[in-house]
């Protein structure tokens, strides 16, 4: 009996739409589309990462082909079908390409990662003038990180918690410094770890938008502070694409980083 080796075939045409940059090119800073984004990478990966593909849609200039199917982002096509929620799309992926597992069962993982989004919004927004709601629920995450001893989230492999939350943690570090002056503190050695692990992901670095996306997506809202001059210098989307996933001053690499 000859065993079929199904890595070596393409896999089923699935189509990503997510948010184009502020050209019209390049990925868009949304957190949930880059969620999507790296639960399909991961899953590509059984298929020689012919799974899928991933188009850029300009939200203020949708292609009418587009139009027809949705008006939000992200949305996946697989063949006739288009799914336009978020929690949809994962189940749906997940039904009907269920290698690797992303699943997770680690509950005070999940728990510490609950509120962690909804303070930083608050902060950025203005909503809240102190980081202390935000900086506490950091701590949360960076004494699991410790306490666990895991290289991601809920083990030492990604999960759906992973490609949650990686998004979210590189909009707070990228756009509360940018608006805020604020730095994730280098004493949260679990955090940091954590985003050491996860800048060496090739899932991650894929999906990543620029420093300049996640500061636009951030500026476009009504809510956030103005950008001072000298910000507005730094994040220019004139220049190179900026992607910060650099340890702070004073931080040691894991020495089993490799």
């Amino acid at each position: 009996m000859t065993e079929t080796n199904h890595h070596s075939t393409p896999g089923p045409e699935l189509t990503l739409y997510v948010k184009a940059g502020q050209a019209g090119q390049g990925f868009g800073a949304c957190p949930f589309c880059q969620q999507i984004h790296m639960i399909l990478a991961l899953k590509g990966q059984e298929y020689d990462g012919k799974l899928f593909e991933v188009v850029v849609i300009d939200p203020g200039r949708p292609p009418a082909e587009f139009r027809k199917h949705a008006n939000r982002l992200p949305v996946l096509k697989h063949g006739d079908e288009v799914l336009t929620e978020n929690e949809e799309i994962i189940n749906y992926i997940d039904k009907n390409f269920p290698e690797p597992d992303l699943s997770y069962s680690d509950r005070r993982a999940h728990t510490v990662c609950l509120d962690v989004f909804s303070k930083f919004a608050h902060y950025i927004k203005q909503v809240s003038t102190s980081p202390d709601h935000l900086i506490s629920e950091l701590w949360r995450v960076s004494d699991h990180m410790v306490d666990s001893g895991n290289k991601f989230l809920c083990g030492d492999k990604l999960t759906h918690l992973d490609c949650l939350m990686l998004p979210k943690l590189q909009h707070i570090r990228v756009a509360a410094l940018a608006f805020k002056d604020f730095h994730i503190p280098s004493t949260m050695t679990g955090i940091w770890r954590y985003l050491w692990k996860a800048y060496k992901e090739p899932i991650f670095q894929v999906s990543l938008p620029s420093d300049q996306e996640i500061v636009y997506h951030w500026s476009c809202k009504s809510e956030t502070p103005l950008l001072s001059e000298e910000k507005k210098r730094i994040y220019c989307i004139d220049g190179e694409p900026q992607y910060d996933v650099s340890m702070p001053d004073g931080y040691k690499v894991p020495e089993d980083s490799e």
